[in-house]
């Protein structure tokens, strides 16, 4: 489990890639670079998610996002500095796929709290974001919501859980979340937590909050520092 302490941001790197030509290697590239990132100093772990869209786990809900998504537990945001050149430089052969490489963003959140029930990997993220409604308390919100993560994680196939805080920084590429708290789980597969034949969630958080957004993403590969 991530050290908090010691890294206490994750960062989303969000891209769409449009044309999938060159997806595998587009997907061999970013296996390599994030073992890359998760080696240097200031970074943890690293994984990378692909969005779980249609079929039988249609359940996502709220704006659409990026098809991939790369997160980083890091020291600090301040980590980031590279922007999008515009315009683009040319892309080369060695690197096709850059030429499908679009929308891309970064996002920070502050990690409030992250609990975890056994050691086991889950293929599955679910990211669920939401604001305060009205005269919500804040602080009565994120001890609600961290009971909650308690809960939720005594279901079946749910390893692990985030309690995230959006944190705006000058490294932030593109719009703010809609959500500004987003609670993160590791699960088996997004039955765990979304019960499709409700069309709800099998345990939802009532804290006062205002529902923004639920996304379900398959985990591609989990990167630990080799360092």
């Amino acid at each position: 489990m991530v050290d908090i302490k010691a890294f206490p941001y994750l960062c989303f790197v969000r891209f769409d890639l449009t044309n999938k030509e060159f997806d595998r290697p587009f997907n061999i590239h970013f296996d390599d670079h994030i073992q890359e990132l998760a080696d240097k100093p200031g970074y943890s772990t690293a994984w990378r998610t692909r969005e779980w869209r249609g079929g039988d786990y249609n359940c996502n809900a709220g704006v659409l996002e990026q098809e991939y998504q790369q997160i980083y537990a890091i020291r600090d945001p301040a980590l980031f500095q590279s922007f999008p050149q515009n315009p683009p430089p040319p892309v080369m052969e060695s690197e096709p796929w850059r030429r499908d490489l679009g929308n891309w963003g970064r996002v920070f959140y502050r990690v409030l709290s992250l609990v975890e029930k056994d050691p086991r990997a889950g293929r599955c993220w679910a990211r669920c974001e939401s604001n305060l409604k009205g005269d919500t308390a804040e602080a009565k919100f994120v001890t609600d919501s961290t009971q909650h993560m308690q809960r939720v994680l005594q279901l079946p196939g749910v390893h692990r859980a985030w309690q995230l805080q959006h944190a705006p920084h000058a490294s932030q590429i593109g719009a703010d979340p809609v959500g500004r708290y987003m609670t993160m789980y590791e699960a088996d597969a997004p039955e765990n937590l979304f019960d499709p034949s409700l069309g709800e969630e099998r345990l939802p958080l009532n804290a006062g909050q205002q529902f923004a957004g639920r996304h379900f993403a398959r985990l591609l590969l989990k990167a630990e520092p080799q360092r």
